[in-house]
C-alpha cells in the first residue's frame, strides 16, 4: 500500500471512529444503559462506516482486532452465528477473523462495508476451516451492493442483495481429502434470504494445495468482466466473464456449513487491490 492510500484509509477510519464515539454519546444518554451499546452497533454503525471515497488498495491480517468488520447477510436466526477475533496462533499465522455458522447447509456474510476499487482488480485471502467436515466451505464476496441505508435491514435485506459468490468446499469422501472451487453469480435471496443465482464456475477441483492446511486465494476481476482464480499461486482450470455488477464495489467474506454440522471458518489475512 503507498503512503497516500494507507493515510486516506487512516484518516477516513478516523473520522468514522469520531463520528462513531459522538453518536454514542449523544444516544445514550436517551436509552435505556443496557440497551444502547448493542443498539447502537446494530442500527447506526452501518451508516457511519457509509465511505466517502473509494479505496484503490485495503488489507487487513486481523492481528489486533477486526474492526470494521461484521456481519451483514446471513440466514435463520442472528443467534446461530458468531463473528470474532482470535489473538492466537496458528501453523505461524497469528491473529485471525473467526467466522462460525452452526447449522447445516446455512451461511453468514462478514464485511467492512468499504467501498473497493474499479476493476481491474485482485482479491487475495488466506483462510482455512477448523474442525472440518465434508462440505464445510469458506469463501468472498465482491461486486455487493449498498447505498448507505441500515446493514442488515429489519429482514437482512439492507445490502449484499446482489454480489460475486467465490467458495471454498472442503471433501473427505472414503477417506479422500480435498479442496473444490465454485463461482457463483447470485441476483437475489428467497423469502428464507436464500442464495438465488447462477454458476459462473462449477464446483472444481483445486490443484495444488493442501486441504487441511491455509490456502491462499486470489481472484483476478479484469475491467473487461474476465474472473480468474489462483491458489497458492498457481493457475486453477476455469474462468469466468461476467459485467453486470462491475460497479457494485462492496466485499466480505463467508462461511457455510455442509449438509452435516456446522462451519468454522478462519481468516487471517485478505486484501483487495487496484491494478494500475
Amino acid at each position: 500500500m503507498n503512503s497516500n492510500t494507507r493515510a486516506k484509509n487512516l484518516a477516513l477510519s478516523g473520522l468514522g471512529a469520531l463520528l462513531f464515539v459522538l453518536v454514542a454519546v449523544l444516544l445514550g444518554l436517551t436509552w435505556p444503559a443496557s440497551a444502547a451499546p448493542q443498539a447502537l452497533f446494530d442500527a447506526y454503525l452501518p451508516v457511519i462506516t457509509s465511505p466517502l471515497v473509494a479505496v484503490d488498495v485495503y488489507e487487513v491480517e486481523f492481528e489486533d482486532n477486526i474492526e470494521p468488520w461484521r456481519a451483514v447477510r446471513w440466514q435463520g436466526a442472528r443467534t446461530n452465528y458468531d463473528v470474532g477475533h482470535n489473538s492466537g496462533c496458528d501453523s505461524s499465522h497469528c491473529g485471525f477473523l473467526d467466522v462460525s455458522v452452526a447449522n447445516a447447509e446455512t451461511y453468514m456474510i462478514v464485511s467492512p462495508l468499504i467501498l473497493g476499487p474499479n476493476p481491474p482488480y485482485d482479491i487475495e485471502f488466506r483462510a482455512k476451516l477448523r474442525d472440518r467436515e465434508d462440505k464445510d466451505q469458506y469463501g468472498v464476496v465482491f461486486g455487493g451492493d449498498w447505498q448507505g441505508q441500515p446493514c442488515p435491514g429489519g429482514n437482512v435485506d439492507g445490502c449484499f442483495n446482489h454480489y460475486y459468490e467465490f467458495r471454498a468446499r472442503y471433501r473427505d469422501v472414503s477417506g479422500e481429502k480435498y479442496v473444490e472451487y465454485r463461482l457463483r453469480k447470485i441476483d437475489g435471496h428467497d423469502s428464507n434470504n436464500v442464495e438465488q443465482g447462477t454458476d459462473l464456475i462449477e464446483w472444481t477441483r483445486a490443484e495444488g494445495v493442501d486441504a487441511e492446511d491455509w490456502i491462499k486465494w486470489t481472484l483476478h476481476y479484469g475491467s473487461s468482466g474476465h474472473i480468474t482464480v489462483k491458489a497458492n499461486n498457481l493457475e486453477q482450470a476455469g474462468s469466468a466473464r461476467d459485467t453486470k455488477y462491475r460497479d457494485s464495489r462492496f466485499f466480505g467474506v463467508l462461511s457455510r456449513a455442509g449438509d452435516k454440522s456446522d462451519s468454522k471458518a478462519r481468516f487471517d489475512k485478505f486484501s483487495i487491490t487496484r491494478e494500475d
